[in-house]
């Protein structure tokens, strides 16, 4: 079809947007630096004090040591005065000592100063990550939260490594320019052109290397989360013999980010070579002016070589200068993925508890969900519709319906992992929000489908890190989940280490270990959904029968016969004539 065909059938319009009445103006996020995710940091400002006066100590010897090559040339090697060479490189030595012990000084203080502040830093971000709500994690990939956690060590090596370098590198550059211009205005604007040129050749190329960066980063992260994907799922690839279409999947996510880092790593290469020949013109321009002007007399040769020296430093100075300005602004693609950690609104666990829900003995209080609605983003299918039920103190229910309708994503709005799109969860008339989830999860214990068991000892990972262990308490959950005798029969009993997310164990006995976890927490609220699904008949019988006699409220979600047989009352969120309704 020709173009004058096309445009009979094209009206030139391709796309008609309006808006409609719920459109709404968004507003642009402010800007982000990295003085707002760091906080304040401890030690900090006398860190970057002390390596701010021993770089600037480094800088001044550094502006001395040229003078000795013209003392030692225009004067001793000129009047053949052999007494004062000895003087004048002894002072050489002294200085160059001087110099060393500085270096290594600083770059001693460096290195603690860089530790002091990752130390306080990552902690600081891994305690806000954690305290991030469950539905954070739902909608991200492992691989990404791993690489934007890993941006904030290139943040605090530029905060600690580079802020002090670009302060002096900037000032002490502008002197020594200064001092080149008392030798030759001539060379030294020669000096200063190039280096304006180096300048302006990194600005260019800025923009495209940002982009190249942030596009690889984002393909190592997939890559990454598609590894961590392989390790936990290794079972699953052996069984199906997926072996080498999961290697063949990694690589070619691999190749993408290294394709990306290529293309970086070939414009810094092209710009490399740039730099080069711009110096190198440089060198030979500045040389050749300068045996000319010590013909004519207009210089003397330690003139020349301490003008050298200096436009050495000059250049090394300024590069260093513009390359950790470069630095700095590509700090900025950092600064933005880190931020989508620590700009992250945390759960609001803070509340007031009343006084006696914490009584010994006492049992919660009716959990009631008034038109609760669920859906993890807007304009996303409703998970949740209008769910309104009363769970009555000290009750056990089970909640049953088809998969995929909801009944997990109902256990978690009740632990409050998730807060609901719309209605309210009440507590003994209380809003769940008032109450503070740090005060309601002290008194519930839950074992979910994706729990995990970590590495660590069984004792430990019932006890949940506690600092001060109960064995009996211990003990006790271990047997109502019906694992205590088969912890005994293992070589180190209750001190048997337990691999990666309990992979030495059996899915039963990581439920049951899941459940005494549980238990431990000596709950007034026990959340189970799926919890005895790998287990057999008799071991589930068990198990129910120690649930039944808890003196708590139980919230069990289900399929087999024989759980749903043990409850009070049954919720099935598919019938309308049930407490719960749904759409």
């Amino acid at each position: 079809m020709s173009q004058a065909e096309a445009s009979q059938h094209f009206t030139g319009v391709a796309l008609e947007m309006w808006p409609t009445t719920a459109f709404q103006q968004i507003k642009p996020k402010p800007p982000i630096n990295w003085r707002d995710l760091m906080g304040p940091i401890l030690g900090l400002k006398r860190s970057l004090s002390q390596l701010f006066i021993l770089a600037a100590a480094l800088q001044v010897l550094a502006l001395v040591l040229p003078l000795f090559t013209q003392w030692l040339i225009d004067g001793p090697v000129v009047s053949g005065d052999a007494e004062l060479i000895w003087v004048v490189i002894t002072g050489f030595v002294m200085v160059t000592l001087m110099r060393v012990v500085l270096e290594w000084t600083r770059g001693w203080l460096g290195i603690i100063s860089m530790h002091q502040l990752g130390i306080q830093w990552a902690s600081r971000v891994v305690g806000h990550l954690l305290r991030l709500p469950t539905k954070w994690f739902e909608v991200r990939h492992t691989g990404d939260v791993l690489s934007r956690f890993q941006s904030a060590q290139s943040i605090q090596q530029t905060v600690t490594g580079k802020f002090v370098d670009i302060l002096l590198d900037g000032l002490f550059a502008t002197v020594t320019a200064i001092v080149m211009a008392i030798y030759s205005p001539t060379l030294a604007a020669v000096v200063v052109a190039t280096i304006t040129g180096y300048a302006a050749i990194r600005l260019l190329a800025h923009g495209a290397f940002h982009r190249l960066s942030d596009e690889a980063m984002t393909h190592e992260a997939v890559a990454q989360t598609h590894f961590l994907e392989s390790l936990r799922a290794m079972q699953a690839i052996k069984i199906a013999g997926l072996e080498e279409q999961r290697a063949s999947r990694w690589s070619n996510l691999v190749v993408r980010a290294v394709n990306k880092r290529m293309q970086a790593n070939r414009m810094t290469l092209s710009f490399g070579a740039s730099y080069g020949l711009l110096f190198g013109m440089e060198t030979v321009t500045v040389l050749g002016a300068g045996a000319y002007m010590t013909i004519q007399g207009g210089l003397t040769v330690g003139m020349l070589m301490a003008f050298i020296t200096y436009k050495d430093e000059f250049s090394s100075r300024m590069q260093r200068f513009i390359d950790n300005m470069m630095s700095v602004r590509m700090l900025r693609l950092h600064v933005e993925r880190l931020s989508d950690i620590v700009m992250a609104e945390p759960e609001k666990t803070t509340g007031a508890m009343p006084e006696r829900f914490d009584t010994d003995g006492w049992l919660v209080p009716d959990i009631h969900l008034d038109s609760v609605s669920f859906r993890y983003a807007e304009g996303a299918d409703w998970v949740l519709r209008n769910i309104t039920l009363t769970i009555r103190s000290g009750e056990h229910v089970v909640i049953v319906g088809p998969t995929g309708c909801g009944k997990t994503t109902l256990a978690k709005i009740i632990l409050g992992l998730l807060e609901p799109t719309e209605g309210t969860v009440r507590v003994g008339g209380h809003p769940l929000s008032h109450l503070g989830l740090a005060n309601w999860r002290r008194h519930v214990g839950a074992v979910m489908q994706d729990d995990q068991l970590f590495s660590a000892s069984l004792k430990e990972n019932i006890a949940g890190f506690d600092d001060d262990v109960d064995m009996d308490r211990v003990q006790a959950a271990a047997e109502s989940a019906a694992i205590h005798d088969e912890i005994l029969a293992m070589p180190m009993g209750y001190h048997t280490l337990n691999g990666d997310m309990g992979n030495t164990l059996s899915g039963g006995q990581r439920q049951r270990l899941l459940l005494a976890r549980a238990l431990y927490r000596q709950p007034r609220v026990l959340v189970l959904d799926e919890a005895t699904s790998h287990l057999d008949v008799g071991r589930e019988r068990q198990v129910n029968d120690a649930i039944c006699n808890l003196p708590v409220t139980r919230i069990t979600i289900a399929h087999r016969p024989e759980t749903i047989a043990m409850a009070e009352r049954v919720i099935d969120l598919r019938r309308p004539e049930s407490t719960a309704t749904a759409e």
